[in-house]
């Protein structure tokens, strides 16, 4: 009889490494697929400060991922 392992149970914990990789084949995916390389940083980028924002319970934080975005942002984006 087969037994179900859970994928989490087979896997450790991803090296940075492995993070920074799977980012950048990320990246070139969706670079491939047609989305510019600056939209993708900036989505990225704040993602990443809104996570980190949440974790920490800080506000400030949003704040800049706010300046972040009115600095770059691509003018031809849906708004």
């Amino acid at each position: 009889m087969l037994k179900v392992v859970e994928i989490k149970d087979k896997m450790g914990k991803p090296s940075l490494q492995e993070v920074v990789y799977r980012l950048d084949l990320m990246f070139e995916n969706m670079v491939y697929r047609g989305e510019d390389r600056q939209n993708i940083a900036l989505a990225s980028i704040s993602f990443c400060m809104a996570q980190l924002s949440l974790e920490f319970k800080d506000n400030e934080l949003a704040s800049l991922v706010d300046e972040l975005l009115a600095q770059y942002i691509d003018s031809t984006a849906n708004k």
